[in-house]
């Protein structure tokens, strides 16, 4: 009678270890999956409220091309306004800034991934470089013929 109950209670064990094991499993999972979801939520911040980065930052404001003083590119927010000498009005459209050509043209080159070191113009299909950036210096490479660009700031 003690052998059947010793392995009566051992298999008794046994199975209560497993289903406690698998029951911290589950809850695990569901740990894991709660805190995927609410670094998900905290990441959906509205585009108000997200840090802008430095490039960003500098390239806001108005620029005048160093050469071709009748060219002016204008960075609002995301949007890009550039007029030259024979445009009647400015060309308006949205940019972004990121680590790649965004752009159809562009978006398979094999180009060096750098943060927040292209603009793309989904719309026009266009995409340049930043060179180097400051508060009173723009330089641009444009990325389908690669001349640089050089623009001051226009205070």
């Amino acid at each position: 009678m003690l052998k059947i109950n010793f392995r009566s209670i051992s298999y008794l064990l046994i199975i209560l270890i497993s289903c406690n094991s698998f029951s911290n499993t589950t809850n695990k999972v569901i740990i894991a999956d709660s805190t995927v979801n609410e670094l998900a939520r905290t990441k959906e911040k509205p585009a108000d409220t997200i840090a802008k980065s430095e490039t960003f930052l500098l390239l806001q404001g108005k620029w005048q091309h160093i050469d071709d003083t009748t060219n002016f590119l204008v960075f609002e927010g995301n949007e890009m306004r550039e007029i030259a000498e024979g445009m009647a009005d400015w060309d308006v459209e949205e940019f972004v800034l990121a680590n790649k050509c965004l752009n159809d043209s562009d978006k398979n080159s094999k180009e060096n991934l750098e943060e927040d070191s292209y603009i793309s113009c989904k719309k026009s299909d266009l995409c340049w470089y930043i060179l180097g950036v400051d508060k009173n210096t723009l330089s641009l490479s444009y990325m389908a013929r690669g001349n640089k660009l050089t623009y001051n700031r226009v205070k």
